[in-house]
């Protein structure tokens, strides 16, 4: 037989997506914020080059 306790329930289930959502959502904003701070100051040391050439 079948112990129901260790079974899963379907409803338990459809609400495991939402709650690893927003921990997801902060690591993508953050992700860009880092690439868009590396993207700026490579491109800030770049201009620097070109200007004193």
């Amino acid at each position: 037989m079948r112990d129901e306790r260790t079974a899963a329930k379907p409803n338990e289930t459809s609400s495991a997506p939402d709650s690893k959502d927003q921990p997801l959502k902060g690591t993508f904003v953050s992700v860009l914020l880092l690439g868009a701070f590396l993207a700026l100051v490579w491109i800030g040391i770049f201009l620097l080059f070109i200007a004193r050439d």
